[in-house]
């Protein structure tokens, strides 16, 4: 209700006036306030009001009428407001996205010394955002933040001695600055430290330490470290009083997430019944989740086997033969054998020889050696038998068709 603001309008307000109001919860108050203030130009008033607008701490959210003002903050030279403009021209907060435009805001914030827009700034330039990658200079900048006790400034400085990047591999530099930032709890730096002390990297291995770290991560829902956490139960890894079921805990807590080899491994669980009632519902949720979610054509290719199977759910070979065709299009050498099979011996497909050899072909080409290789080669062998020379031709050249433009030997 904004009818009674002119009880709460003070002609001559301070920006002290304003802040006590805002800190004492008074939004009425702050906003006409700080709305006199920004108006006579005080930038840290201008500030204060795009925020209020910007989070609809009085009246609507209104981003773009916040932006105007954090803009006008910024060019009086207002930090927060400068390493601000940086944040909303990366993320397309209230003005179209501009890389180069964030990187112009978020250079001058860090020469002012602001530690957040010091690490975007890094940020950018280890990854070549808004401007050419210089990992020596991203470097130098998270160096910068970290000595402010930016916790993910940190991590970032501490990564980049443990991959050599920007700067000269070091894991017990990477180590101490991990360990910096992991005092203040930052996801990443403890993950890290979960990987370093589980594979003795930089620091004598230690399981039981490693599991710690995970867990300090994985309890602020952290997926990747929900994930490691999970693989260590599994294995009783640091802790032999956990085991499989213990790991579905946090393989759930990850799948939920999105984490695509989460999904995989609960649908695995769920499957066979590790560390879980066996259920083939829930299996194929969290495989086909994994498919089209995640894209994950190892799910794809599970879902396929069990339709093939049928041990789990009703034998569905059409089914099976739909999904295999999906995964054999994207070049999976397993998917194109499985297809192969299916024409050359009529299942779930029309009986083809041609595209029997075109896939197991394909197949033989693409695995690795083994018997999975071998047996692809015997079968293309054993239909190539019992074709004529012009059907072989044919054959072989979709092969070489699909060699240069994948999919157009499909419909050979």
């Amino acid at each position: 209700d904004q009818t009674n603001d002119y009880a709460h309008y003070n002609p001559n307000p301070t920006i002290d006036d304003a802040l006590n109001a805002f800190g004492s919860g008074d939004m009425r108050t702050a906003f006409n306030d700080f709305d006199q203030l920004a108006s006579g130009g005080d930038a840290q008033a201008q500030f204060y009001l795009a925020y209020m607008l910007d989070h609809g701490l009085y009246g609507a959210e209104n981003i773009y009428g916040a932006f105007s003002w954090y803009q006008k903050s910024a060019e009086q030279g207002y930090l927060p407001a400068v390493a601000y403009m940086g944040y909303l021209y990366a993320t397309g907060r209230g003005v179209i996205r501009d890389d180069k435009k964030a990187f112009k805001w978020y250079t001058k914030a860090a020469q002012m010394g602001s530690a957040d827009a010091q690490e975007a700034l890094g940020t950018m330039l280890r990854d070549g955002i808004g401007y050419r990658r210089d990992y020596g200079l991203a470097a130098q900048w998270f160096q910068q933040a970290a000595m402010q006790d930016n916790a993910r400034a940190q991590a970032d400085l501490a990564q980049m001695y443990l991959s050599g990047h920007g700067v000269q591999a070091n894991p017990a530099v990477a180590l101490y600055w991990y360990k910096y930032a992991a005092r203040q709890n930052d996801v990443y730096a403890l993950t890290a430290l979960g990987y370093m002390y589980r594979n003795g990297v930089g620091v004598k291995a230690d399981a039981a330490v490693a599991l710690e770290y995970y867990a300090a991560a994985a309890r602020q829902g952290h997926a990747p470290a929900e994930l490691a956490l999970a693989h260590m139960y599994e294995r009783g890894e640091g802790d032999a009083s956990k085991g499989p079921s213990d790991a579905a805990l946090w393989y759930f807590k990850a799948a939920r997430q999105g984490n695509a080899e989460a999904r995989m491994r609960l649908a695995y669980d769920y499957e066979n019944g590790y560390g879980l009632p066996q259920d083939s519902a829930l299996a194929i949720k969290w495989y086909t989740m994994a498919m089209h979610e995640n894209r994950d054509m190892s799910a794809l290719v599970a879902l396929a086997r069990i339709y093939r199977e049928g041990k789990i759910v009703p034998r569905d070979i059409g089914k099976a033969a739909g999904l295999y065709k999906e995964c054999a299009a994207t070049g999976v050498p397993e998917c194109q054998m499985q297809l192969g099979l299916l024409y050359k011996d009529g299942q779930g497909v029309d009986r083809d020889q041609g595209l029997a050899y075109v896939w197991l072909d394909l197949a033989a080409q693409g695995l690795p050696a083994g018997k999975e290789k071998s047996d692809a080669v015997v079968a293309r062998i054993e239909v190539a038998n019992g074709m004529s020379q012009g059907d072989l031709d044919h054959a072989r050249s979709a092969v070489d068709a699909w060699q240069i433009a994948p999919l157009s030997s499909v419909n050979w």
